[in-house]
């Protein structure tokens, strides 16, 4: 039955009254930092895992580390696997002591061809993207599930030169802009194939600081708040899609030749931009997103959704997707935010078991304390969270880890607002207003709300106040945020 009709008084208790005592996430996630070898700079640029369990470490300055992981954190027995990377930043497991790296400069093969537990082989597989120097074009990849691998590859800054020796075809016009593609395929998803083809898969984006394929084979990236980028946003990748920054439109065979891209109208950028399935709020949510990873089934009650580090805060986001006319969008809320997590969450993996999720460290003095290796490990007690937000064609059905519990004081407050990505450095949330909530109604795990008015190209902030389940655990979170882009047609 309605619990609300008239929302005008419920949203002055909200302001008035606070959110409810929420319920504490290391409940259910042990957080343990993992002890890095001395006199070794802990700045992590990649992790994975072998299929013996053997866990390896990229740091940024060169190195690769190797161990099998303890239950005391700080009895891993560190071994040095490979060196000589610069600013290895993604890394991918073929099989014990075979890995593949991309480095700033190239995608390399790396073997223990001799079986002494260090590497000896080192092969470049490609180099075909340019290299101008710039601190900031770091790359990352995964597999394409065929025996390849989609390659990120991140623009330049402008805090940063481009060096008079080049690698590639120099573009002056690609030189221009806060964020720039001055050398080829700067701000492009690369495609390696297995037979050692690469094309250009994407374009259009600044710094898209990972990428994944789920298990479904979708492929997915994150991309940092900046020029061109409101707040951060998490992107479904599509072939010779456009994701809306457009320094790297430079490097499209079919771009005119000598057009400036930084000097297109607005309205043109927008109409050949392919949208964020879901939107962020920088301050609030996610301030610089990482290496997406999908949950498995051992890890609580979230499988199949998706965590996205924050580079730049003691965050970790939780996106829950919802596929809509055929097309993804969805919502965000926080997995952990603080509670002993460092800054500089670069990367992630999990265990095979599935129960334990690994987490790289490094932000380049962006942050403290940000460097470092951490894991969260599930303990089996289920939080009190939404587990999934639909939209339906007059609101939002939230659906929980349990059993819901209305009383009178349990309020909804809704709003919404949106973004506009342009040359500018971040921006403001824009049109900000208060929505209407007709009614809600519960049933078992299910919250259903009726909102007379939804729009797209807004994100609506649900916020909930005073909520507890039916065993009277308190709400984890109190704020979520669901990236309208279609309404429900069917």
């Amino acid at each position: 039955m309605p619990l609300i009709k008239n929302t005008t008084l419920a949203l002055l208790l909200v302001t008035l009254c606070g959110a409810a005592l929420a319920q504490n996430i290391t409940d259910s996630y042990r957080i343990e930092d993992i002890a890095l070898p001395k006199n070794v700079p802990p700045e992590v640029g990649a992790v994975q895992f072998d299929s013996e369990g053997t866990l390896y470490v990229a740091l940024r300055r060169g190195d690769i580390l190797m161990a099998k992981p303890t239950a005391d954190p700080k009895k891993f027995e560190w071994k040095q696997f490979a060196s000589g990377f610069h600013n290895a930043c993604g890394m991918e497991v073929i099989k014990p002591r075979h890995i593949v790296v991309s480095q700033m400069p190239e995608l390399t093969e790396v073997r223990d061809t001799d079986g002494d537990g260090v590497a000896d082989s080192y092969t470049t597989l490609t180099d075909v993207w340019g290299v101008s120097g710039n601190y900031h074009e770091t790359n990352e990849i995964c597999p394409d599930g065929n025996g390849g691998y989609y390659i990120a590859v991140g623009t330049a800054s402008h805090n940063g030169p481009t060096f008079h020796h080049l690698r590639g075809e120099y573009s002056k016009i690609g030189r221009r802009g806060r964020n720039f593609s001055g050398v080829p395929w700067k701000g492009w998803v690369m495609h390696y194939a297995k037979d050692g083809t690469v094309t250009p898969f994407a374009k259009g984006f600044r710094m898209h600081n990972g990428i994944m394929r789920d298990s479904n084979g979708e492929l997915w990236c994150g991309d940092n708040q900046g020029d061109w980028r409101a707040t951060t946003p998490f992107y479904h990748l599509k072939k010779d899609a456009f994701y809306g920054h457009p320094s790297s439109l430079v490097w499209d065979k079919d771009w005119p030749k000598g057009k400036d891209p930084l000097k297109m109208p607005l309205k043109e950028i927008n109409a050949m931009r392919t949208r964020a399935a879901v939107l962020l709020p920088h301050k609030e949510i996610n301030r610089s997103a990482s290496e997406p990873v999908e949950i498995p089934e051992n890890f609580g009650p979230f499988a199949g959704q998706i965590l996205l580090p924050d580079n730049n805060s003691n965050r970790i986001s939780r996106i829950m997707l919802d596929k809509v006319n055929g097309e993804y969008q969805g919502s965000c809320t926080h997995f952990i935010n603080g509670h002993g997590l460092r800054s500089g969450n670069n990367r992630a993996v999990f265990t095979a078991d599935g129960k334990t999720l690994y987490v790289g460290q490094t932000a380049r003095g962006w942050g403290k304390p940000a460097e470092g290796l951490q894991r969260i490990t599930w303990l089996g007690k289920t939080p009190f969270d939404i587990k999934q937000i639909k939209l339906t064609k007059t609101g939002f059905d939230l659906n929980f880890t349990k059993e819901v519990k209305l009383l009178s004081g349990s309020l909804v407050k809704l709003r919404s607002f949106r973004y506009e990505d342009k040359w500018s450095y971040g921006g403001p949330q824009l049109d900000k207003r208060d929505e209407a909530v007709s009614s809600q109604r519960s049933e078992g795990k299910m919250i259903h709300l009726d909102v007379p008015k939804l729009e797209p190209g807004r994100v609506y902030h649900i916020k909930i106040s005073g909520l507890k389940s039916k065993d009277g655990t308190p709400l984890l979170n109190q704020d979520f945020y669901y990236t309208l882009n279609q309404l429900v047609k069917n």
